[in-house]
């Protein structure tokens, strides 16, 4: 499947919902989950912790940035608005379902242009574009806009909250102050959000870990990542509330002497 860097990778993403959903027919099962993972990722909690979480939900989890980073455009009657959300997502059967046969339909092909997204002046001084409003990718917010469709007649000076049905901690609050929203079920550190007030559950895990587990911080094009960590730091990933963990390069440091990674974090995560 053909895939271009930011401006698309939502072909792929959906041809894998494709082909999961043709493995086995015959046992399917109206509680399926549709994981999405990069190949960087390790899981923080043991198989059964994971499944026994995502059963018990209903919805689509998708981990939401902070409302001053959602895509808008100005329409009659206020703002239109779409959420941007991180492309490690978890989809229900019935998301998988629709979101597959829409985007074959071409639904939301056109995105990008029609929000304007990228079109700011590149700040070289600081490595970013702007305030990061209509910046990103179309996998951060194609699966949003396909299953939610936007939220029309937002007046941003003022809060509101938009109810979502099957979104896992609905409903979403438009607001400066309410940090991420959804379910973040996947940590990685993006230098820039690490410390976003309000609602923040990447700050917290961040904040304690100990020193030997502080992973790069990475820049804003790309997450940090860890190629050294302590047993105490692996511990800290297993007591979290996340279900994966990203970055790790292939083969980490472990610092504790006369033990690997591997078998240390293996022992930590799914011993118990």
């Amino acid at each position: 499947m053909p895939s271009y860097y930011c401006t698309d990778l939502v072909s792929p993403m959906n041809q894998l919902l494709v082909s999961a959903l043709a493995d086995d027919p015959t046992t399917w099962n109206p509680s399926d989950k549709f994981i999405f993972i990069s190949d960087s990722s390790l899981p923080a909690k043991p198989f059964a912790h994971i499944y026994s979480t995502l059963a018990l939900r209903t919805g689509s989890d998708f981990c939401v940035f902070p409302s001053n980073e959602w895509a808008d455009i100005q329409s009659t009657g206020g703002m239109e608005m779409v959420p941007k959300v991180h492309q490690w997502m978890v989809l229900t059967r019935e998301h998988a379902k629709q979101t597959s046969q829409l985007w074959g339909t071409g639904t939301w092909h056109n995105f990008m242009p029609k929000f304007q997204m990228n079109w700011k002046d590149y700040s070289y001084a600081n490595n970013t574009y702007g305030d990061h409003r209509n910046f990103g990718c179309l996998d951060e917010f194609w699966h949003m806009t396909a299953l939610f469709g936007t939220i029309k007649n937002v007046n941003i000076g003022q809060e509101s909250v938009i109810s979502l049905s099957h979104f896992t901690n609905s409903p979403l609050r438009v607001s400066n102050n309410a940090g991420w929203q959804g379910a973040c079920d996947t940590f990685v550190v993006w230098a820039q959000y690490l410390h976003t007030p309000g609602n923040n559950p990447f700050e917290g895990l961040y904040s304690a870990l100990d020193s030997a587990s502080i992973p790069h911080g990475g820049n804003s094009q790309r997450p940090g990542w860890w190629d050294t960590i302590s047993a105490t730091g692996i511990q800290t990933i297993r007591n979290s509330d996340f279900l994966f963990i990203r970055k790790f390069i292939d083969q980490p440091r472990l610092t504790n002497p006369g033990a690997t990674f591997g078998q240390t974090y293996a022992n930590i995560v799914f011993g118990a």
